[in-house]
């Protein structure tokens, strides 16, 4: 894979940290945790792949929403 920044060719994946809540409320803050690849020439991350809110965070989120 080649990155879309720098062009360089070496990436590593790492496990990321997604802290997720509602504008101005750090109330009702879920995590995710997807797997990045980064580029190792400038550092650009990308998602290595999709992923989703678990329905118990997702709850989370909703009821926040609609508040």
């Amino acid at each position: 894979m080649v990155c879309a920044s720098c062009g360089f060719e070496k990436h590593e994946i790492f496990l990321a940290e997604i802290a997720i809540h509602s504008r101005g409320s750090h109330d009702s803050l879920v995590f995710v945790f997807p797997s990045i690849l980064v580029c190792m020439n400038c550092g650009k991350p990308e998602f290595a792949e999709e992923f989703v809110i678990p329905d118990n965070e997702l709850r989370i989120l909703v009821k926040t929403r609609s508040c």
